[in-house]
């Protein structure tokens, strides 16, 4: 009924190797891929099952986008932060100004010295978010600009001001339900630990409540000035774990596959 289509390469092994042994343990189908970078070729998979559940980068969910494969969970529409911003009413960065690079470039020439955070305004990341200066978002728009991304100067950004961060959270949301969290940075540092008190688990439940850009994602929670804020949503496909419990996802997200987009499909 389903399996799961891991990459094998480009991504950490940290990520893919707990991963398999978990789908091991709990008896699960999957397939091991390798993505070539930049190439528009079909994966070749040998599996009858008719969900496939890809798990890798970005350029793998894209592929799975391409080919509709029932287990990405994923939509274009919803995955933004625009999106977010108009429909969950406790964003972190619900004061970002949307933009494209080019503006950007422009409007970082006036604040020169002033820190911002950046990143893609939709999922499939073209770079990474960061806190960077003007200076240093000028610097690097002309070194990208000679070549090495793979965006324009018509990507569309968010730009907001830097938050004060005190600690921040992972949960895996599937069929609407919390099934999983752990912290992943306390203080500005990596710190993963397994969330397992039920009154931060019953907040991130009440977040995930407010609002959702799929029954199926990853929500990322942070506690700023001790109140707790959603910092974006990610694609449960392509979403690193910390110290999360595998056999809880893995079997949540295939029970989904199995027993609801299955029935549905049929």
């Amino acid at each position: 009924m389903s399996t799961w289509i891991i990459q094998s390469n480009l991504i950490r092994n940290d990520q893919t190797f707990p991963l398999v042994d978990s789908l091991i343990h709990n008896g699960i189908n999957f397939v091991d891929v390798a993505v070539i970078p930049f190439s528009n070729e079909p994966l070749d998979i040998k599996s009858d099952d008719s969900i496939w559940i890809p798990y890798g980068s970005t350029k793998l969910s894209k592929i799975a986008l391409q080919e509709n494969w029932l287990g990405l969970f994923f939509d274009e529409e919803t995955f933004r932060v625009d999106c977010w911003n108009k429909n969950h009413n406790n964003m972190l960065n619900n004061d970002s100004i949307i933009m494209t690079i080019k503006d950007a470039y422009d409007f970082m020439s006036k604040y020169y010295n002033e820190y911002w955070f950046i990143r893609p305004i939709n999922d499939f990341k073209a770079f990474a978010g960061e806190v960077i200066s003007g200076e240093d978002f000028i610097s690097w728009i002309q070194t990208a600009s000679s070549g090495g991304y793979t965006f324009t100067d018509m990507q569309e950004i968010s730009i907001a001001r830097p938050k004060n961060i005190q600690a921040e959270w992972r949960y895996f949301i599937v069929d609407r339900k919390i099934i999983d969290g752990s912290m992943y940075r306390l203080n500005n540092r990596m710190y993963k630990q397994h969330e397992t008190d039920e009154d931060v688990i019953i907040e991130a439940q009440r977040q995930a409540d407010i609002w959702l850009p799929h029954d199926n994602c990853v929500m990322d929670l942070a506690l700023v000035d001790n109140k707790i804020k959603v910092v974006e949503f990610n694609c449960l496909n392509s979403s690193g774990f910390y110290d999360h419990d595998l056999d809880k996802i893995v079997s949540s997200v295939t029970d989904y596959c199995d027993n609801k987009i299955f029935f549905e499909e049929d």
